[in-house]
């Protein structure tokens, strides 16, 4: 099922909107494991390539505090060789977290953290950005809670820095991809997270949507993409073991 692997775009922004956030932490878990391992894979057949990383940046913590608690990419993974599809060579976690850089971001760093990603993108073979909704914490002083004076101002540069990264991506070939919640549960209510999503809407090439059957099985959509048709994707006990 590798299509859903090559689904991501260099040529402009990817989305990948959810409900659930346990859903999009599965998902990015699994992209980031089988991008890190493919790039290791493609330096035992050419070893004068650089292994290129995947950059993650973790607005709303959750990746980091899983990697960091061996939660996610801290199984052996079995990965078939390029001699033998038949043979197995095994990877460990410490391949992998060698390949992954994360990023976190906080109140007044993420212009300095934005610059070095730009300055080494070609290093990179994918960038996350997750999750957007976190993004306006990072500027909650700019914002006037009461009357909403100043959101306009920082949805403006998120799309400015999304943009940016967009550009330096599609030069070095490199996707990027950002994340966003379709809304959040207030009480008993779900409330629309309006900001991010219009965002997304508008500047996206590739949407696709996340959620999670019988809290094991993975669901993937195809919502939109330039080039490939509309499809869903199943991944069988793909959950998180607690």
């Amino acid at each position: 099922m590798d299509n859903i692997y090559e689904v991501l775009s260099p040529n402009g922004l990817n989305a990948l909107i959810f409900s659930d956030p346990y859903a999009k932490l599965c998902y990015t878990a699994m992209l980031v494991t089988h991008s890190c391992l493919h790039m290791q894979e493609q330096e035992n057949v050419n070893t004068s390539i650089p292994v290129k990383r995947v950059c993650y940046l973790d607005l709303d913590t959750t990746f980091s505090a899983f990697v960091k608690a061996g939660l996610v990419l801290s199984e052996l993974t079995l990965v078939p060789t390029n001699r033998n599809k038949n043979v197995f060579a095994a990877h460990t976690i410490e391949d992998i977290h060698k390949s992954v850089e994360i990023l976190l971001p906080v109140m007044g760093s993420f212009e300095s953290i934005l610059s070095k990603v730009a300055g080494s993108i070609a290093e990179f073979s994918l960038v996350i950005v997750d999750s957007l909704n976190s993004f306006f914490n990072l500027y909650y002083d700019e914002i006037k809670i009461e009357t909403g004076r100043g959101l306009s101002s920082v949805n403006h540069l998120l799309s400015v820095f999304l943009m940016l990264l967009v550009k330096l991506g599609s030069d070095s070939r490199v996707p990027i991809l950002a994340t966003s919640m379709l809304r959040y549960k207030k009480n008993v209510d779900w409330i629309q997270l309006p900001a991010s999503n219009r965002l997304l809407r508008r500047k996206s090439i590739v949407t696709l949507f996340v959620e999670m059957i019988n809290e094991k099985d993975l669901l993937i959509k195809i919502m939109d993409h330039p080039s490939k048709p509309k499809e869903t994707f199943f991944f069988y006990d793909h959950g998180i073991n607690l």
